[in-house]
Parts: structure tokens; C-alpha cells; sequence
């Protein structure tokens, strides 16, 4: 894929700002899967609706979304095929986190964030040609308003990759955005 096979300089930057991070360099040795067998969404739907994991049954359940993703076929370093693969599972917990859905506006505001916080050229590609199918509305809305929030929280927020997802699915969905310090997304009013 392009990130795959474009993105090597950002993944050892990525990987190289995990290892500076106590959390980050737990998460490269241990390397946890989000997979739909890691991922109980029957438990994450039991828990109580203000927690991050049920935030985030609800996002993939609204959407019928599953937690598996691409293997990784075309980076050789097998850290740095795992940084790919952590990066591509984190998506569905940004979605959530950020309050932005799966339309192409709110995928491509999405990815002005990961470019921000990742530098992964397939980020900035999809960031800056992504809204070409969008109407003019959703256009000048992604410029003037979403694009701003990306740059801004991108830049404010704890580095993604640093973050276990996992360990706070059980704790209030808000107390994690404010740790993280990641807000929520405007949104597109038709």
C-alpha cells in the first residue's frame, strides 16, 4: 500500500517517539492486537454508557464496523510493520475520541489529524485531496472549520501511539479525552 511503501522516515519517527515514551516502549515490547477477538464488543456494550468502551461499541456497532485491518505486507522491519499495523488499529479509537463519524468529510478531517500527529505522507495525501468529492458546503465547512480542529488538536494532543487504549475502555469517555487532551470534532450541520 502507499503508506507501506512511502512512509518509512515517519514510522521510525513514530517508532522512535514510542521508544521515548514509558507507555509507548510497553506497547512496542508487548504488542497488543485490537482485533474483533481482542475487542468483546457484547462486554463494551454491557459497560455504562458514559465509558470509553461503550463509546466505542457504539461507533463500531452504528456502524458496522469490525476491528480487523489490513495485515501489513510491504514493510520489511518488523517493528516498524507493527507500528503500521498499531497505527491502523488505533483509527476506530480516534473516531470515537474525536466524535467523527465515517462519511468522506469526517474521514478526511480525521486524517488531517493523523497527519499532524503521525507525519505519514498517505495521511497528508488523504488530507489534502480527500475532500474533492465533497460537496461545496461540506468543502468550505472541512477548510474553515474542521482543518483548524485537526491542526489544533493534532498539536495539543497526547501523541496517539503512546496511549493503551485498551486499559481505558472502562473509565468515562470524557476523562480520557481530557487526558489526552483530544476535543471533540465540529460537526457538518446540512
Amino acid at each position: 500500500t502507499l503508506v507501506e511503501t512511502t512512509g518509512t522516515a515517519a514510522l521510525t519517527a513514530m517508532r522512535d517517539k514510542m521508544r521515548m515514551s514509558t507507555v509507548g516502549l510497553e506497547i512496542l515490547k508487548e504488542r497488543p492486537r485490537i482485533t474483533s477477538e481482542t475487542m468483546d464488543l457484547g462486554y463494551l456494550g454491557g459497560l455504562p454508557e458514559d465509558t470509553f468502551g461503550y463509546a466505542y461499541f457504539r461507533f463500531m456497532s452504528d456502524n458496522g464496523l469490525s476491528a480487523e485491518r489490513a495485515s501489513t505486507k510491504f514493510i520489511e522491519d518488523e517493528e516498524l510493520a507493527y507500528v503500521m499495523t498499531r497505527y491502523r488499529e488505533n483509527h476506530d479509537f480516534l473516531h470515537t475520541l474525536t466524535g467523527l463519524g465515517v462519511t468522506v468529510g469526517e474521514e478526511v478531517a480525521l486524517k488531517w489529524y493523523e497527519m499532524v500527529q503521525t507525519g505519514l505522507p498517505m495521511c497528508a495525501l488523504s488530507a489534502l485531496v480527500g475532500g474533492i468529492p465533497l460537496s461545496l458546503a461540506e468543502q468550505r465547512f472541512l477548510i474553515s472549520t474542521q482543518v483548524p480542529w485537526a491542526l489544533a488538536c493534532g498539536r495539543a494532543s497526547q501523541f496517539f501511539m503512546n496511549v493503551y487504549f485498551e486499559r481505558h475502555l472502562e473509565e468515562g469517555v470524557n476523562v480520557v479525552r481530557r487526558r489526552l487532551k483530544i476535543s471533540m470534532a465540529p460537526q457538518f450541520q446540512q
